[in-house]
């Protein structure tokens, strides 16, 4: 008898400690946040996006840290009075202190932040706003159809989707443009470990495939797909995914570009741009123009894995690789091109002309 008793036991704990939770509005970052992640390294990382399903046990105490973030939730008037054009219940974090410049823009932006708001009564958490400096110019963008990021109640197995537009004009004649849909699904739950939480938490994991165009208009038109997935584990109350990964997506296949995860302080490098929204990076090549078609990129140190795409000036994918800093150009004719480096969330774009 005593031995059933102990076996019972041992399952009631079991149970409760790997249980089926729901995330809300509540679960979500407020103004006033001050919100911690670490970044971890990807090679090596033994996460494999494909782990899923209900009762799930996610593992990833092992996660080798590389650099700390800290995002700062502040509303949109405090940032700037220029922002009162947003909505007033909106609030967000600093996600870049640059655009990349150079001979690429037509003008400077710097101080970029993404506004978010809980909307409808707390059913939806959407990014609703995007806002910089346009030439030191405070400059607030409302997104013409939100992008929503999460429909509330989060219970494993929902499925949404939805439509975004944004429109950054930054003069007469340059603007860029994002058009775009997320489909999210719940597609496990369970519990996660990781350097954090050393202990077992209950969480449910999120997945969200976005599928976009960037269109950008600099004296010239240029539509630059991207497809992307995200997946979060969501705990209850911490405001912030125990982890984060970031995929690119080329055909078929999905390659781990970033991973984050919920952290206190660490003695690491701390980033002053946030990784979570984009963080644009101005990428250099040499040399440029090229008479040769070998380029050799700059490529940021702690980008270990990274992705480079190469579009004409009709926004035709021509050329693609990974992690390779030297491009072998010989195959394009003489020209202008756009080529686009990412890591994760972090993007460089920039303009090479081959002769």
């Amino acid at each position: 008898m005593k031995r059933i008793m102990l076996l019972l036991a041992a399952i009631v704990v079991f149970t409760g400690a790997q249980a089926q939770i729901t995330i809300t509005a509540s679960d979500m970052p407020v103004a006033g946040d001050t919100l911690r992640m670490t970044t971890a390294a990807t090679a090596g990382s033994g996460i494999n996006v494909h782990d899923s399903g209900a009762a799930f046990t996610w593992n990833y105490s092992s996660l080798v840290p590389r650099a700390q973030t800290v995002d700062k939730y502040q509303t949109a008037l405090a940032v700037s009075l220029t922002y009162l054009l947003i909505s007033i219940n909106a609030y967000g974090y600093k996600v870049a202190d640059s655009f990349p410049g150079g001979a690429f823009l037509p003008v400077s932006i710097t101080q970029l932040y993404t506004f978010f708001e809980k909307q409808s009564s707390n059913t939806k958490y959407a990014a609703v706003a995007f806002a910089a400096q346009i030439a030191s110019v405070p400059t607030p963008f409302n997104y013409s159809k939100d992008d929503v990021w999460y429909y509330f109640p989060l219970n494993y197995g929902n499925v949404d989707s939805s439509n975004y537009a944004l429109n950054i004009t930054l003069t007469s004649a340059a603007s860029i443009k994002q058009l775009g849909y997320r489909k999210t699904k719940v597609d496990g739950w369970g519990t996660i470990t990781t350097p954090f939480y050393t202990t077992p938490v209950n969480c449910i994991r999120v997945r969200s495939e976005i599928h976009g165009v960037d269109s950008i208009n600099f004296g010239f038109p240029l539509g630059l797909p991207r497809n992307s997935v995200e997946y979060k584990w969501l705990v209850h109350g911490d405001h912030y995914p125990a982890l984060w990964v970031t995929t690119n997506v080329t055909g078929t296949t999905e390659t781990i570009n970033s991973i984050r995860y919920r952290d206190t302080y660490q003695n690491l490098s701390l980033s002053t741009s946030s990784p979570v929204s984009t963080t644009y990076y101005d990428i250099k090549a040499t040399p440029n123009p090229s008479s040769n078609r070998t380029v050799q990129l700059d490529i940021p140190a702690a980008w270990q894995d990274y992705s480079v795409e190469v579009f004409d000036m009709n926004g035709r994918l021509v050329h693609n690789t990974t992690n390779k800093s030297t491009l072998d150009l010989q195959q394009l004719v003489a020209g202008q091109y756009v080529a686009r480096v990412m890591s994760g969330n972090n993007i460089g774009y920039l303009k090479l002309v081959l002769e």
